[in-house]
């Protein structure tokens, strides 16, 4: 066809239904007029997917369901806002558009902003996706609370009709819950003891998740499950993350010589260090490598991931960036963003690199326009 915007407006109309992506269908309807007269006004409500708590598990509710946010870079030659900026939006069932800082939950509506960004001056990215449990839970009759607990989820469809989710929530075991079955199922795990999965990670059809011993629990679409402990033990971990980088799934690990070492109330002070390695699946182990192979490693309690260096103008290759573990900088929320380079020692905050404040503003509110 030599002219696009000659198409049926059924067919853009069409197109534009299948978008999930709220960037996606601004761009989209930006391409003309016609494009954005036969094409849907805002995204069509996403309903999240639901994976109901047994009913006999106390004061917790059957609302249990998925919660899912977007972790975007935005890369803008606007001057009105920041020139690049990494956040997190969620799209809920009302219609909402909520924005997160990218190493806390807490929301803010995008109502009132600090500055707006022209989206056709910009080039978005999406990087990687977050998925949270939400239920409720109930003290009484007049007594109740939200909570949210780290899952992996799963899609097997391309519409997420299918999906499982895996997760230790109220459980004393890890559990899956399947929706063609339509339950949870806990599973079959020697010594289960109540461990916390420390990082849950989707790949190749199967998830790969690691508890607090540092044992790997392989879980399929069948609920088979297998374990292994890697060969080369470590006493000296304190903290495990798993994430997709590429085409591999890396297993990261927080160490220190000594608990004392951890627990060093300065930040800068901390002797610690980082040790990754990478999933071999056919030997069922993890091999040690020297750093992150030029990417910079994003690590959070539910939505780790990472990207090339070359992605993010001023990021330094061979680098992880987590949040403050030991709630010691909260007020300043900079300063709660540290940073570890494997070609230096120790660990420093956002703050001290003035390249990296910019692309964690203070405020996450701002407006999106898609008129």
């Amino acid at each position: 066809m030599g002219n696009w915007s000659e198409l049926p407006s059924e067919i853009l109309h069409s197109i534009s239904l299948k978008s999930d992506n709220l960037f996606d269908l601004i761009h989209f309807r930006s391409v003309c007029s016609f494009w954005r007269s036969s094409s849907l006004l805002k995204l069509r409500p996403m309903i999240a997917p639901r994976c109901p708590l047994p009913v006999d598990s106390g004061g917790y509710g059957d609302d249990c369901h998925v919660s899912s946010c977007r972790v975007y870079l935005v890369m803008s030659s606007d001057h009105n806002g920041p020139r690049y900026w990494l956040f997190k939006l969620e799209d809920r069932e009302d219609g909402a558009i909520f924005s997160f800082h990218l190493f806390q939950r807490m929301c803010s509506r995008c109502v009132d902003p600090p500055f707006t960004l022209d989206l056709l001056r910009c080039r978005v990215f999406e990087l990687a996706q977050e998925h949270v449990a939400s239920y409720s839970y109930s003290l009484g009759l007049r007594l109740s609370f939200k909570t949210e607990g780290r899952i992996g989820f799963m899609s097997l469809d391309a519409d997420n009709k299918e999906y499982m989710v895996l997760g230790n929530l109220i459980f004393t075991a890890p559990a899956v819950y399947r929706s063609v079955d339509e339950r949870w199922t806990e599973l079959q795990i020697p010594q289960p003891d109540a461990y916390d999965l420390e990082g849950i990670v989707s790949y190749k059809s199967k998830f790969y998740a690691i508890d607090r011993t540092g044992r790997t629990i392989v879980v399929d679409s069948t609920l088979q499950v297998t374990t292994f402990q890697r060969s080369r033990p470590s006493d000296k971990t304190r903290n495990r993350w798993l994430l997709k980088s590429g085409d591999k799934v890396l297993l990261v690990e927080m160490c220190s010589e000594s608990p004392a070492d951890f627990s060093i109330p300065d930040i800068r002070e901390k002797k610690l260090w980082f040790e990754v390695s990478e999933l071999d699946v056919e030997r069922n182990d993890w091999n040690q490598v020297e750093d992150a192979d030029g990417r910079v490693l994003f690590l959070e309690e539910y939505c780790s991931f990472s990207c090339l260096a070359t992605e993010i103008p001023g990021f330094r290759g061979n680098s992880i960036i987590f949040p403050d573990l030991w709630g010691r900088t909260n007020s300043n929320y900079h300063e709660s963003i540290l940073v570890y380079e494997f070609n230096e020692q120790g660990v420093r905050s956002v703050e001290d690199i003035p390249e990296y404040v910019e692309l964690f503003p203070f405020s996450p509110g701002w407006a999106i326009s898609n008129a």
